[in-house]
């Protein structure tokens, strides 16, 4: 039996749990004997030993009321599983107009199943149009259009029939064209979006849950937010040490890394020699999670285990954020890879504070560096097949090395004038890469790509209570080289204008903007031949610019049904370094007939 379809009938069967689960009464429930003993009585937890200093915490005093009536609001112990404030939550003014928001119980739904979700239709059209790019060459615009439609629906089941049973369901299924040269070849042009561009069948979370006192239990397809935002098949238990600190752990199997169908979930894993070695890739881990009212903090280790072909990779995780008042927050996340097949290092950094003196002013800054976070055997397993005749021999990458892009960024925004009817925002960013060696497939040739840096800026103004109650908006960025080599290799600049109004009846609002970009390679000037400079300098030489106009309207139909569209004009144009045959070695600038483009979005959703 393939592993899909023992996949497809373990889901099936959490599915079918979870609608057919047995009554379980909300107090007094037989079955609930051993974690009745759990439960901790008022008198119980107001002795039990502090978690921060290890002493016995005195009862509080009845004088004391308001210090009686905050333990009385903490709750028993933190709830992970993604609806942090239950069933029982008041409504508030702020979640009055939210569409995609948790329900509240009535007394219709309190000893029964609460059904709550939405259903979501997207579609996305683009195709464009060019000139002749020259003899036997053919249109410069792109062959293929791109478009696909999809569905995709969440659900959650809450205290099914009362009990301490609930699921949540997240599926999305995309469908797009089968590509024109199908028929006439084995391996077609596939340039839609999605993973390998194919149709996309994506279980994104299915899960049974069921809360105990102080034990929760978590099976089925799901995300561990607190330990890497891990995505496993298996299970996970929830252990409230207190109020304030839950321990987490969990055990199953890891599906392909950035897959986006259960068919591409367990595929054929391979070796850096192309050798197979089955599908399966185990994964555990285990870490507690701190929460109180100003602050939140996460910290623990994760396994995972190819079942051959590679070394487990392991590595340690943090995240957390720090409220002080209404002033300032401090936030983190965290990933070290501490063992792997490509070595120790840290693969996830983030850090950042939000300061804000005044009601007029806020400080941002933070910092970022991505490395690579995949599993050798996982990324093999869509490269290419071996050379004929030299089985050794991959015409791809075949390896994974150390390459982190690192990004420093700090910002000010200012509220202006009565009511900061006029905002400012200025933002600068550092960012910048290592030099990484290129080796070509035949081992005799090694190229070395510079490191590069660069800046980006931005500078924005947006008036909130314009002429005829528009909102308007503008906003110019900038991105240069520090060296002789930018950090995407190429400089831009942009320039924004928008305008966005409520509509009369107030159930939405519209919005329309023009921008103009430019884009200049750094190495522009460089020609390209078969004896002219490596890889590692030539590397572009154009100059392109993009003009693009359009909109986006927000529609709240009722309070149950929502509507977006997107409809975006676009024409570029690129002018680039050529060789003229007289003289091989002059740079003769060539421009290609501009390029026409349309792209259309539409969305429906409907909650329930």
């Amino acid at each position: 039996m393939s592993v899909r379809r023992v996949l497809a009938i373990g889901l099936a069967t959490i599915v079918a749990s979870a609608l057919f689960a047995p009554h379980a009464r909300a107090k007094g429930n037989e079955d609930e004997g051993e974690e009745e003993e759990d439960e901790p009585t008022g008198e119980e937890e107001s002795t039990a030993p502090d978690e921060e200093t290890g002493e016995e915490e005195e009862a509080p005093k009845v004088k004391d009321k308001t210090k009686a009536k905050k333990e009385l609001d903490l709750p028993i112990k933190q709830n992970l599983s993604g609806h942090d404030l239950g069933t029982n939550k008041k409504e508030n003014l702020f979640e009055k107009d939210r569409f995609f928001v948790d329900k509240v119980d009535t007394r219709k739904t309190e000893n029964k199943t609460l059904v709550q979700g939405s259903l979501a239709s997207s579609s996305l059209f683009y195709t464009e149009s060019g000139g002749e790019l020259g003899a036997m060459q053919g249109p410069n615009a792109a062959k293929f259009s791109r478009y696909y439609t999809e569905l995709r629906l969440q659900t959650d089941f809450r205290h099914i029939s009362g009990g301490r049973w609930e699921a949540r369901v997240d599926a999305r299924a995309r469908l797009v064209p089968t590509p024109d040269d199908a028929p006439n070849s084995t391996d077609p042009t596939r340039i839609q979006s999605g993973f390998n561009g194919r149709n996309e069948y994506d279980l994104r979370e299915l899960w049974l849950f069921r809360s105990g006192k102080r034990t929760d239990f978590f099976l089925g397809r799901q995300f561990v937010p607190d330990l890497g935002g891990v995505k496993f098949d298996g299970l996970r238990l929830d252990y409230a040490s207190s109020r304030k600190l839950t321990l987490i752990g969990f055990g199953g199997l890891y599906p392909v890394k950035g897959s986006r169908s259960i068919d591409s979930d367990y595929v054929d894993l391979r070796t850096e020699q192309g050798t197979k070695v089955g599908k399966l890739v185990g994964a555990g881990g285990f870490g507690g999670a701190y929460r109180t009212m100003n602050s939140y903090g996460a910290i623990g280790g994760v396994a995972l285990v190819p079942f051959a072909g590679e070394s487990p990779r392991i590595f340690a995780t943090s995240t957390g954020y720090l409220r002080s008042g209404s002033t300032l927050d401090v936030y983190h996340f965290a990933l070290v890879d501490l063992v792997s097949s490509i070595g120790a290092g840290i693969t996830n950094l983030s850090a950042g504070l939000n300061y804000k003196p005044g009601p007029r002013l806020r400080l941002t800054a933070n910092f970022h560096r991505v490395d690579v976070d995949t599993l050798n055997v996982q990324a093999n397993a869509f490269l290419n097949d071996p050379e004929p005749g030299a089985p050794t021999v991959i015409q791809n990458e075949t390896y994974l090395k150390r390459l982190a892009t690192n990004q420093a960024r700090g910002g000010v925004s200012a509220g202006l004038g009565e009511l900061q009817r006029f905002e400012i925002t200025l933002q600068g960013a550092y960012r910048w890469r290592p030099s990484v060696a290129l080796d070509a497939a035949n081992g005799m040739m090694s190229f070395t790509l510079p490191e590069t840096k660069g800046v980006d800026l931005y500078a924005a103004i947006t008036d909130r209570r314009s002429i005829k109650d528009l909102r308007l908006g503008l906003d110019v960025s900038r991105s240069f080289a520090i060296g002789n080599v930018a950090f995407q290799r190429s400089e831009i600049f942009g320039i924004r204008a928008s305008a966005a109004r409520e509509l009369k009846n107030g159930h939405g609002e519209w919005e329309a903007e023009v921008a103009y970009t430019t884009t200049r390679d750094k190495a522009a000037g460089i020609i390209c031949t078969a004896g002219a400079p490596t890889p590692a300098t030539c590397f572009g030489s154009s100059n392109g610019a993009i003009l693009s106009i359009g909109g986006n309207l927000f529609y709240r139909i009722n309070r149950d049904w929502m509507a977006m569209g997107t409809l975006f004009l676009t024409r570029q144009t690129l002018t680039h370094n050529d060789v003229d045959p007289a003289m091989p070695m002059v740079a003769v600038p060539k421009t290609d007939p501009a390029i026409s483009g349309i792209m259309g979005f539409a969305r429906v959703a409907y909650r329930f």
